[in-house]
């Protein structure tokens, strides 16, 4: 089957420190609109939420930052770390740990936020399997939050911009970031090509990595939710009530068992 190989990629690897400098999100305002979601369904403060595919750990401390009882969980060891060396003085309650989406401790948590993982499992069966995780994770009725690529508008922003380049100075040196995509139509499917260059006076050295995405439908990721249980499916383009589906590449689905 083929799994992502998430650890392999130099982003959540040994440029897992410049991580948030290259990708900038507004994580305040969108975790507002993330708690606001899990309160319309029953999930108040002190609740626990689990971060599946936390990163850097950005969601996890401004969710805990509001009343929420946290635990992230990575693939990346080195995603881990700077999610811990970012939580010297940890607002609330939260806490990091490496662990695999697919072996998720069973029944345990309110919530689950899961952004952007299940674009990495191209396989069908992974893909089922990753929905089902999230399912197994919840108790009875638990609430998802979850984004994916969306095919169709994914196609058309990358058609138009199929390269993204980003240049940040950092106490390492210059380091500059580039994506380039090519579309795989007849899979739904990325191919992307990322290399990172370090540049400093005295050296340069770049990393390149190239891996696969598969994007997702809005009937797709809506028949998987519903078969594992999940109904109250509410989809938006963004985390953002006001985004509808297909003004931005972004499926956002909030479901509950």
């Amino acid at each position: 089957m083929d799994k992502p190989a998430a650890c392999g990629r130099p982003f959540y690897g040994e440029y897992a420190w410049a991580y948030d400098l290259l990708i900038d999100r507004p994580v305040s305002k969108e975790c507002s609109t993330i708690a606001t979601w899990l309160a319309e369904r029953g999930v108040l403060p002190r609740a626990t939420v689990l971060d599946a595919g936390c990163g850097t750990g950005r969601y996890a401390r401004e969710l805990a930052r509001r009343g929420y009882v946290v635990t992230g969980v990575d693939r990346s060891p080195d995603l881990i770390a700077e999610a811990k060396r970012s939580c010297v003085n940890p607002p609330g309650s939260v806490s990091f740990m490496v662990g695999d989406l697919m072996t998720l401790a069973t029944s345990r948590y309110h919530a689950v936020l899961c952004r952007g993982v299940l674009n990495d499992f191209v396989d069908v069966t992974d893909r089922e399997s990753a929905v089902v995780a999230l399912g197994r994770a919840l108790r009875p009725h638990g609430v998802v939050v979850l984004d994916v690529r969306d095919w169709e508008a994914t196609v058309q922003r990358k058609t138009r911009e199929p390269l993204f380049t980003k240049r940040v100075t950092t106490d390492r040196g210059v380091l500059t970031f580039t994506s380039a995509t090519t579309l795989d139509s007849d899979n739904r499917r990325l191919v992307i090509a990322e290399r990172h260059t370090l540049t400093d006076p005295k050296t340069e050295r770049s990393s390149d990595y190239q891996f696969v995405m598969q994007c997702w439908t809005r009937d797709e990721l809506e028949s998987g939710l519903r078969g594992v249980g999940f109904s109250a499916i509410t989809f938006f383009g963004a985390f953002n009530s006001a985004i509808q589906v297909g003004v931005t590449d972004r499926l956002v689905a909030i479901a509950q068992l």
